[in-house]
């Protein structure tokens, strides 16, 4: 016995029950412990609940663009019409696609990539990722088996092996776009193979991305989707089988219409509150440098942190395990005052430039959206591609155009910055590189 607690397995007087728990049977006090059950529901199931939205938006819905166990490829970086989740970066091209794993693997092929960075992130059903990339298996040209749980045959010598956590995957393609060479990029995309994989046809449930975080109803028809599908892990048993009292993982799919109005109105506010409850936890979401921007040490490794892990996704989801691409983010000034346009402008001073083997770029986005800020300019983003990767460099935030090469635009009201650093070097991911605080004032000498 420790501090983390002890281990059950082999204690015959704690042991699972074999039925539900208990409901209260006043009505008060039932539709009380409905709305308290309902929170943490939300929260657990945030992350695939909304990838569910996405692929069902992306493959399962009447008329979608894509199919299953298919590659859809972004021809061109994201921009603030992109819809396909928030906060995306405009440093790479995406590619997306959708596995429903059976029995068998599903084969994943890469050309060689040589020093382009790349990466194929694997997100399993709850937003737990990793990574096929140069860091984990090199850029060489190569063959994958995307294996399902249980899985024990042999694979051939020439396959690397990647074993997955639950039945639906995401796979989340970047290549790294150098110099506008968007030709050599889509090439390098048309390359990619995947084969495998069980049809989406029979899934049933398929709602929308803003329906799920608009809808009550529709959230929790995807989560009971989602578990009927992929289960839970087997360590979270006793945190998912409370959500029975919500009707959920029952005899049939679930159904808002056979609840009673208590617990309808019960889950109904419990989904609201929710939902407030990540849109003010933003702000929070990982570890205070003390220079404004906080960093996300376990991003894509969330582990039991379900707030963390909800808001993670809340924010954007696809967040890359940060030994791949380490983010900091800050919605804050270096006096603690929310970033908006009409307070700037401001200034983010690198001294020395984010330690990396690959790329660095800040990002900004509006504060209420996610969604990137379309400006004049058609700029989103300054990092390595526009500004090098040596000696000291300055980034001018702002409404209005300063007139200088480094202006990153803004809107009017309020904003964040995401700062990626992809294959970043040691020091970063061991926390002893920070980012310096955002100021107000364009620089120096505080004028444009």
């Amino acid at each position: 016995m420790g501090p983390l607690g002890y281990d059950t397995n082999d204690l015959p007087q704690v042991g699972r029950s074999a039925s539900d728990d208990i409901l209260p049977a006043a009505q008060a006090s039932r539709a009380s412990w409905i709305e308290a059950l309902g929170v943490q529901a939300t929260i657990y199931a945030t992350p695939a609940v909304l990838q569910y939205a996405q692929m069902s938006e992306q493959v399962l819905r009447p008329g979608a663009p894509g199919r299953m166990a298919s590659f859809a490829h972004e021809r061109i970086p994201a921009g603030p019409e992109f819809q396909a989740f928030r906060a995306p970066n405009v440093d790479t091209l995406y590619s997306n696609a959708w596995v429903r794993l059976g029995e068998e693997p599903a084969e994943l092929r890469l050309p060689d990539f040589g020093g382009r960075y790349f990466t194929v992130q694997v997100v399993d059903a709850y937003s737990n990722s990793i990574n096929i990339s140069a860091r984990t298996f090199g850029s060489a040209a190569a063959r994958y088996w995307l294996v399902p749980p249980g899985w024990s045959q042999e694979a051939p010598d020439d396959v690397a092996v990647v074993r997955v956590a639950t039945t639906i995957i995401w796979l989340l393609l970047r290549i790294q776009v150098l110099d506008g060479d968007l030709d050599v990029v889509h090439e390098l995309q048309d390359q990619v193979g995947l084969t495998g994989g069980e049809p989406g046809d029979d899934l049933g449930v398929v709602v929308g991305a803003d329906e799920v975080e608009e809808d009550w109803r529709a959230f929790f028809r995807a989560f009971d989707a989602v578990l009927r599908l992929n289960s839970f892990p087997y360590d979270e048993w006793v945190h998912v089988r409370q959500f029975r009292g919500l009707e959920l993982l029952g005899p049939r799919p679930w159904d808002p219409d056979v609840l009673d109005p208590a617990t309808a109105g019960a889950l109904e506010r419990s989904f609201a509150t929710a939902q407030s409850l990540l849109r003010s936890s933003r702000p929070q979401l990982g570890v205070a440098t003390g220079t404004g921007w906080t960093r996300v040490l376990d991003k894509g490794a969330h582990g039991h942190n379900f707030l963390a892990r909800a808001v993670m996704n809340h924010v954007g989801l696809g967040a890359n395990v940060a030994e791949e691409n380490t983010s900091f983010n800050t919605h804050v000034d270096s006096t603690g005052q929310l970033l908006a346009g009409r307070n700037g402008p401001y200034s983010l001073e690198f001294a020395e430039r984010p330690p990396q083997t690959a790329f660095w770029s800040v990002t900004l986005y509006h504060a209420e959206t996610g969604r990137l800020h379309a400006n004049s300019a058609h700029r989103h983003a300054l990092g390595s591609a526009a500004l090098g990767d040596e000696g000291s460099a300055r980034l001018v935030i702002s409404h209005t155009d300063p007139g200088t090469a480094n202006w990153l635009p803004c809107p009017e009201g309020e904003f964040y910055l995401i700062l990626r650093i992809y294959s970043p070097g040691q020091e970063v991911v061991a926390g002893s590189w920070l980012p310096a605080p955002v100021r107000r004032g364009a620089g120096a000498s505080d004028r444009l």
